[in-house]
């Protein structure tokens, strides 16, 4: 799969696969929430893509599109409710994902 030019959904899924993993646990529930998003074969290679590179990369990769996905306040208001939706899944929203979703606002 391409990392250029990815669409919304296949963004914002690969956003959330890196959110999930904040508090160093990936549930079920979380994988169900961004499969709500994209399809189980795109999470799967959107999975790879993730499970391959290092944390720096998929920060490159996640700024590289925040002229893209992150140019107005709206967008920016609706992906951070789609990271709180997904932190919430597990039925706990912990103190590593409230600091992730902080560093992400400053940095975005």
């Amino acid at each position: 799969m391409e990392i250029k030019n990815w669409d919304f959904n296949t963004f914002l899924a690969f956003l959330l696969i890196y959110a999930s993993h904040a508090d160093l646990e990936f549930t079920e529930s979380e994988k169900e929430q961004i499969q709500k998003i994209i399809s189980p074969e795109k999470f799967e290679e959107l999975y790879a893509i993730f499970n391959n590179m290092t944390d720096y990369q998929v920060l490159e990769l996640i700024i590289s599109y925040k002229d893209t996905y992150f140019s107005t306040a709206a967008e920016r208001e609706q992906i951070f409710d789609e990271m709180k939706k997904l932190f919430a899944a597990d039925g706990d929203f912990s103190y590593l994902e409230k600091q992730l979703i902080m560093f992400l606002e400053k940095l975005l």
